[in-house]
């Protein structure tokens, strides 16, 4: 009797050692884009180096201090994706997220930067003309102008939020605080007939891209990150 009950505490020992090595494996397949210290990870839209102004790193976040720092962009780019990041929003703030966002080369010297889809976050509680969008196309995780939210649970400002992207093939789904909020195909008939509708109507490569920099906005507006992580899918 005694000599089952030792091989079964063994045989749960290795298999609680064997799912706990599995969570490890799976969550180190997350490449950390803010440590909370650095922005090694991070240049400016349009430039080779990190903004000197405007976003600044303190006690573990990443914020925007003061206006002038412009949108920042990952050095590399990412098509098949998983993306995780924290946000806190300060009262009447607006921010954001793109993905698939790139510069592209005409010809030998010109270059334009591609815009990309936007996870919108913002202030729905307080900022200025929310109340006028009652569709929710402007609201926290829209695919900004393009598909509103569904059964979202927004933490107001001051408290932490959890957002995800998640980006394979064409299919882009938006979640917020665990939930499925917006799924959408990149390139389909309903996704060029809403951008048809939108100021992104002439951008012909908006959404089409096969990879791209993810990119935090620069609205003039204060919102705290942490933890941002992403995952190749």
């Amino acid at each position: 009797m005694k000599l089952h009950k030792h091989l079964f505490l063994i045989g749960t020992a290795c298999f609680c050692f064997l799912i706990n090595s599995q969570l490890k494996a799976q969550g180190s397949d997350y490449e950390v884009l803010f440590d909370g210290k650095s922005m090694e990870k991070w240049r400016g839209k349009q430039s080779a180096t990190f903004p000197e102004k405007g976003w600044k790193v303190e006690n573990g976040l990443l914020f925007l201090d003061s206006k002038g720092g412009g949108d920042i962009i990952t050095r590399e780019t990412y098509g098949d994706f998983e993306l995780v990041f924290e946000f806190n929003l300060t009262p009447s703030a607006n921010s954001g997220i793109k993905y698939f966002v790139d510069t592209l080369y005409k010809g030998d010297t010109e270059k334009m930067m591609v815009n990309g889809p936007e996870y919108q976050i913002i202030d729905d509680y307080n900022y200025p003309g929310i109340k006028e969008d009652p569709n929710g196309l402007s609201s926290t995780a829209a695919a900004y102008l393009l598909y509103p939210p569904k059964n979202k649970t927004l933490h107001p400002a001051g408290e932490w939020n959890t957002g995800k992207i998640v980006a394979k093939g064409k299919k882009v789904t938006h979640w917020l605080n665990g939930q499925k909020v917006v799924s959408y195909q990149r390139g389909s008939r309903d996704f060029l007939k809403r951008k048809a509708s939108t100021k992104f109507k002439d951008d012909t490569e908006y959404g089409e891209l096969e990879s791209g920099h993810i990119l935090l906005t620069d609205h003039g507006d204060k919102v705290y990150f942490r933890n941002i992580k992403i995952k190749e899918l």
